[in-house]
């Protein structure tokens, strides 16, 4: 399953963003976010992103996705995500613009990946198949 999230845009006239989620969490599994960010902030700029209050990932001046080049990302959020309500922010940090310029970013396409759930663990799995196999060697002989 995957949880998916649009669009949150970031500017000088809104430069945050929230955006609530709820997700049945698996305590044994772990959680990738990955989403595409791209925009016009200068060196004095950045934007941070948190999820349930924690900072997952920080956009400067060293890893923007400028213009028509934009970068893919992906997080491992187990640590930060709770089971039931969710909350991702978007922080813009000075972006402060003049006339000619309007400093703004986007990030997008936002997806949390759920792992598939089997109603066995890994290793209960694997042992099982062991076990089977075993069976039908004894049963072909």
């Amino acid at each position: 399953m995957s949880y998916y999230i649009n669009y949150i845009k970031v500017n000088e006239e809104s430069p945050n963003k929230s955006i609530t989620f709820t997700i049945n969490k698996v305590e044994i599994y772990s959680y990738k976010m990955s989403f595409v960010h791209y925009g016009n902030i200068n060196k004095n700029m950045k934007v941070n992103i948190y999820l349930n209050g924690n900072l997952i990932y920080v956009i400067d001046d060293s890893n923007d996705g400028s213009g028509n080049y934009k970068k893919n990302v992906t997080i491992d959020i187990t640590n930060y995500l709770k089971n039931g309500k969710n909350t991702l922010r978007v922080e813009g940090m000075n972006l402060i613009g003049n006339d000619s310029y309007h400093p703004y970013y986007v990030v997008k396409d936002i997806n949390i990946n759920e792992p598939i759930k089997t109603p066995i663990n890994f290793e209960l799995m694997i042992f099982s198949l062991l076990i089977i196999g075993l069976i039908i060697v004894k049963l072909s002989k």
